[in-house]
């Protein structure tokens, strides 16, 4: 059996082969594991980039428009010849299009990223290869969890939400000094550029936040 190419897996890991050819390449890597862990880190690697673009609001009608303009990129089927020679060798089928193809799938699986609801994001982050998971305790008692992710960022999950009518926020101490980072989406929060060792605490604030703690921190973590 003939290895499959890069673009073959690269097209096999989208989920754009003809039906065959898709059954070819995963008839090799089943017989190959090395070809098998390629395609899985290709495709882990899609999801984490997708997974890193900010989550900032989808423009009204950016899905139709997307959607449309992979139809008209997608390129057209050839047109059947009819002919009485002889059959001739089948030439290899024109691939140049596969990265304009990958480039426009990874970016309708980033907008359906951004669109589908969170699901469950410790969950998520925890099974991201090379995440770690530890513990958050204060005065004995289990809080939650931290997930330190392999490029550095870190989720910070609590196990109870706010009560009613507050919110958690998380904060830098810098020089003893609290600075926001912002709030909590649920029970959770996404730490993004800080280096190892810095120090964040957590706070129980009226809905929108404050500027500085109105409440001794919950929780105070070292990175």
């Amino acid at each position: 059996m003939t290895s499959p190419d890069r673009d073959q897996l690269t097209a096999y890991a989208l989920g754009i082969l003809p039906p065959e050819e898709e059954a070819r390449v995963r008839a090799a890597l089943d017989a190959d594991p090395a070809l098998r862990a390629q395609v899985d880190a290709d495709q882990e690697a899609l999801v984490a980039l997708a997974e890193a673009l900010p989550q900032e609001p989808v423009p009204g009608g950016a899905e139709e428009r997307l959607m449309a303009r992979l139809v008209r990129e997608r390129p057209e089927p050839a047109a059947p010849v009819v002919s009485a020679a002889p059959p001739v060798t089948r030439r290899r089928p024109n691939r140049t299009w596969l990265p304009l193809a990958a480039l426009g799938l990874a970016a309708a699986l980033a907008l359906v990223l951004v669109l589908r609801p969170e699901g469950d994001p410790l969950r998520r982050y925890a099974s991201t290869p090379g995440a770690t998971t530890q513990p958050l305790e204060a005065n004995g008692n289990r809080l939650g969890q931290l997930v330190r992710l392999p490029d550095g960022r870190a989720y910070v999950y609590l196990a109870q939400p706010a009560e009613a009518g507050r919110i958690y926020q998380m904060w830098q101490i810098q020089g003893g000094v609290p600075v926001s980072l912002g709030l909590f989406e649920g029970q959770g929060f996404l730490l993004t550029g800080l280096a190892t060792g810095a120090t964040v605490a957590v706070s129980v604030e009226p809905p929108g936040g404050s500027p500085q703690p109105t409440t001794t921190p919950i929780l105070v973590q070292t990175l």
